[in-house]
């Protein structure tokens, strides 16, 4: 057996907006953040302005925020 990959929509969020979305297969939010570039995750709440990475799971709806870089 191999490692399940979920599909999750990874997307560049700046101020509220998206600027770039795409859709990944991925072991898990990290990993789908990570297809970006690196990331620190951990952001809890979303964030009102700035930029910033969001994935949303495809089926749960479940979303985690993370910001671009180490």
């Amino acid at each position: 057996m191999g490692d399940i990959k979920v599909r999750y929509t990874v997307e560049t969020m700046r101020g509220g907006k998206a600027v770039m979305r795409t859709d990944v297969q991925a072991g898990s939010m990290d990993e789908a953040a990570e297809s970006l570039g690196p990331v620190t995750p951990g952001l809890g709440r979303e964030p009102k302005s700035g930029e910033w990475i969001r994935v949303t799971e495809f089926v749960s709806g479940r979303t985690n925020w993370f910001r671009a870089g180490d």
